[in-house]
């Protein structure tokens, strides 16, 4: 079961987008990638990539979701021997913007997404945040794995379980009531899974300015042992907290490469 040592404060690359601004009016900004390192991964694992909320697109004239040219700048930074080429991506939803960056909080598709992970790796392993949707399942990779309420096996010995959406108003996108949200958690944690994907996470018990869901929080708290991943709502550092006999990581806004940690480092 992978936990998190450590992760540097410092991010080693960044990535110019657009992104929608509160005024009508695209922001350009730079999303950050990190480093992290875990134990208890597969032997075979070299790297893993986390991460959500990349709503934007990117800067160049093409005009792709970030999450395209993210996978293309994770493939870029392998060739190069900066990073091991990722033997799986989890994404934890959010990857959605509107294509002139005129508002947030679009809700579109997000299915070239998805595609472009696909073509980097071996495994893509999902949940939808409440701005995502996907306009052709039936057309997503044989590698890539949309969860909501399910537990899959991936690279020969690592269960994922995820829950796409968040707690909300039943009638809009990817949002379901607190029990049924509730619910569906603790039907994939029952599993006991490795990592958990979630989009919407937990409050942080102990620093209430770091928002999430408080039921969410105790049922991790009380009934999960492993590595939950979440965004939705972006944390301050540090990111990663202890809730009870496991751990979570908020990974809003950034793009985190878990590596083996190598001992005595």
């Amino acid at each position: 079961m992978p936990s998190i040592t450590r992760i540097d404060p410092e991010p080693f690359f960044s990535l110019p987008h657009r992104t929608s601004g509160p005024a009508g009016a695209p922001l350009h900004n730079r999303l950050p990638f990190y480093r992290a390192y875990a134990t208890g991964l597969p032997s075979h694992v070299k790297s893993l990539v986390l991460t959500s909320d990349l709503q934007g697109r990117e800067a160049g004239g093409q005009n792709w979701l970030l999450g395209v040219p993210v996978a293309e700048a994770l493939l870029a930074l392998s060739r190069d021997g900066i990073i091991p080429a990722p033997d799986a991506v989890f994404l934890c939803g959010d990857l959605y913007d509107y294509p002139e960056c005129r508002k947030r909080g679009g809700t579109g598709p997000v299915d070239e997404v998805f595609q472009a992970f696909s073509a980097i790796t071996p495994e893509v392993v999902g949940v939808l945040g409440n701005h995502d949707q996907i306009e052709y399942p039936e057309a997503l990779p044989d590698n890539t794995t949309v969860l909501d309420g399910e537990v899959v096996g991936v690279l020969g010995n690592l269960n994922v379980g995820g829950v796409s959406g968040i707690v909300g108003t039943p009638n809009r996108n990817q949002r379901r009531t607190e029990d049924d949200f509730l619910g569906a958690l603790e039907s994939v944690t029952d599993q006991a899974p490795d990592i958990l994907l979630l989009h919407q996470g937990p409050t942080d018990p102990e620093r209430a300015a770091r928002r999430g869901d408080p039921g969410v929080a105790l049922s991790l708290e009380t009934g999960f042992q492993g590595l939950t991943v979440f965004g939705h709502t972006r944390w301050d550092w540090p990111w990663l907290i202890s809730l009870g006999e496991g751990q979570a990581l908020n990974v809003d806004g950034r793009v985190v490469v878990v590596l083996p940690e190598v001992d005595g480092v």
